[in-house]
Parts: structure tokens; sequence; C-alpha cells
């Protein structure tokens, strides 16, 4: 059976590249670079010659162990990652130490189920050998994984439930729209006993049109998707829904003009201080999708930033994450000098990301307050919905 994927919501290597290239969005986006590294340096180890945090961070030796080959900058060492294959590997996720990430390398599938747009097999979820390159990438244990695509998983912080994306699918049949296109849904899972059980829909999920790529909030009470559904500014927006105490959900939101445009936001990521990352076509770029932040100025309005080289590209880059404390993120691009497809790249941040920006900075416009941003312990925003969003 072919199943043709929504084109915003999988694999980015088979979208059509722009016909112009965009010039790069705000170059002075950053705040004095040498001010910055300063304050970084003083609290600093050396690892394998380079710079790190000194403070405790689990995954740099995961990084460093899947290194294969690296591109340094002034903010960034940007390496390719020797998980990638043949086929598309993107979406990385933060887990317990691993990464869990999306790939199609399952060629051994007993159901040789392939896309039909890129005669690839489906995407599952895979997650890496503990600390180790000589061990392969294994499929998710338990109910997650099925003969169609799985991909964007993201994780409670007790490590007991995912978010993941899969096809409109159900008790083992395909679900169609009204036009007869396999969608896109968020899916939870517990994990007992080894495995992850329990699969289902999330109740906000629709047929008639996709919700997808689940990004969680650092305490939890917010769980952040792209979807197309009606109201939507563009191909697909940023929307978020609050997480109550009995584990309801509430009407999705969408995040605004300021973050959304009439292209494609997608693949939103909360950071562990509070910041907003997320792919867009939208807004001012260097071609195809690229990864942005959305900070606050000293007026609380919102303003957007291209992270640009090396993290951007020409290419389709997308899927970031970061943990802001250790300055260690991964993300994935189709760009050159990969394997043809998704490729995940790792990175190690020199120089840190302000908590703010410049004052002489102009938004492009006002947020539309359907979401606020407040100052977590340590004095970074933190973007939360409007108290009056949820009435």
């Amino acid at each position: 059976m072919f199943l043709k994927k929504n084109l915003w919501g999988t694999v980015f290597s088979q979208w059509e590249q722009l016909e112009k290239t965009n010039e790069a969005f705000i170059t002075s986006a950053f705040i004095d670079t040498d001010e910055i590294h300063n304050n970084v340096i003083s609290d600093v180890y050396t690892y394998d010659g380079e710079h790190i945090s000194s403070k405790e961070f689990e995954y740099n030796s995961l990084l460093n162990a899947l290194t294969l080959e690296e591109k340094e900058s002034e903010r960034f060492i940007v390496k390719f990652l020797n998980i990638n294959s043949e086929y598309s590997e993107y979406a990385p996720s933060f887990y317990d130490g691993e990464l869990v990430f999306a790939s199609s390398r399952n060629i051994s599938s007993i159901s040789k189920t392939f896309d039909e747009q890129n005669d690839q097999p489906f995407l599952d979820l895979y997650i890496t050998a503990k600390k180790s390159d000589k061990q392969k990438a294994k499929k998710l244990k338990g109910g997650v994984n099925t003969k169609f695509h799985e991909s964007s998983a993201v994780f409670s912080k007790d490590k007991k439930t995912v978010y993941f994306t899969r096809n409109n699918y159900s008790n083992k049949v395909p679900k169609r729209n009204t036009k007869g296109t396999v969608l896109l849904k968020i899916y939870s899972a517990n994990y007992d006993e080894g495995k992850w059980k329990n699969v289902v829909e999330l109740p906000f999920s629709s047929d008639e049109y996709s919700i997808a790529h689940p990004a969680l909030s650092p305490d939890g009470k917010f769980l952040y998707f792209a979807s197309d559904m009606p109201g939507s500014f563009g191909e697909s927006d940023l929307y978020v829904v609050e997480i109550k105490e009995d584990g309801s959900f509430s009407a999705p939101k969408n995040l605004g003009g300021q973050i959304n445009t009439d292209g494609r936001e997608t693949f939103p990521y909360i950071s562990d201080r509070g910041k907003l990352f997320f792919a867009s076509d939208g807004h001012k770029g260097l071609g195809g999708l690229d990864i942005f932040m959305a900070l606050p100025d000293q007026n609380k309005d919102i303003m957007v930033y291209n992270l640009e080289e090396p993290i951007n590209s020409p290419h389709d880059d997308f899927t970031f994450i970061i943990n802001e404390e250790n300055e260690i993120g991964f993300f994935a691009s189709n760009r050159k000098g990969g394997k043809d497809n998704d490729d995940i790249y790792g990175f190690r941040q020199l120089v840190s990301f302000p908590k703010a920006y410049q004052p002489r900075l102009k938004t492009i416009k006002k947020l539309e307050r359907i979401i606020d941003v407040k100052a977590n312990e340590e004095g970074y925003p933190r973007f939360e919905p409007t108290d009056h969003v949820f009435e």
C-alpha cells in the first residue's frame, strides 16, 4: 500500500527548492560576541582539546561518539553523525542520555511498505545505543512503531510519557480525509515494563487536517505543535494547548502572526531555558526551511531571528533541539555533504544565546498576545500562553 504523506509533515528532502535564495535575516541578531565569550570562558574546562561548559553534561560523550566530521564557525561546531544512513534520518529528541530519532532505514520490514514520493520505507522511531558507536540504533520497543510513518517524539520529564507523530492510523487501517489523503495526528504512549504501551490519539486531532510534531514546555504544562487546521495563517502554523492536571487538554490556540506567516512554520522546540525554536520558510532565510529562534525584546514584544550558518543552509534545516545549560544540540538537514537525504547533525555551541536582545533592534510587528513572556528563576525568558487564552 502506498500512502501519500502530507508534504510539510514528514521528510523534507522531497520538497521543491525555492526558486531563489533569500537574503540573510538580521545579521546583527546576536549581541557582542566577545562579551558573551568572556562570560562563557570563565566557567569551562578542556575536553579533547576543546572548551565546553564545566556543568555536567551527559550528551557530550554521545555527541563525540557519534561524530564523523565537523565544521567550526564563530558560534558553533557542527558535526555530521554516524547514525545517518542512506535513508532519511531526522527529528532528534533527548531521552535518558540518548537520542531518539525518526528514520526510514527499515528495509527489512515484513510489510515492505514504501512511500510513493521517495520510494523509501516508512519512518519509524529509533534510539541510539548507550554512548557507543559500535552498536546499531534500535527501534523503540512496544506499540509505537507501525508499518506507516512515526516521527517527532518528545518525552515527559519523568520519562514515562511520549508524544509522537503518526499517520492517521487506527486498528491497522489508515484513515483518509474527504479528499482521500491520509494525514498526520499526535499520539501518546506510556512506558511500562520496558516497552511503550497504551497508544492513544490526542483528542484535538482530526481526520480533516494534520496535527504533528509535538514539543513540551520545560515544566510539561504546555504542548506545542504544528497544524494546518482551519484558521491558520499559512500552510502550517504553530499552536499550543495546555495539559491540565487531570490529563485533559485545552482547545488549541494559534501562536499568532508574529510567529506564523503565510508559509510553513513547523517543528517547534522549547529549550530548557524557555526559548522557542522552530523551522520556517515564511520568515526571511537562506533558502528552504531555516531554523529560527523567538525572543522578547525589553518591551516583551517577540522578535524572530534566523540562526544563520552553519546551523542553516540554502537547503532544508529543521528539527532543532538544544540543551542550553550544556550547550549541546542536534538538528536535521538535507544540505550538500550529507547522504542525499535528511541527515542528523550535532553541534556544540561556542557562544551562548543572550537572555534577550538589544533594544536597538526593532520588532517586525506587534505580537498578538497569544503568548506571554515570563522569567524563570535564572532570569531567562519563558513562553507561556496568557491566562485569558484558556478561559
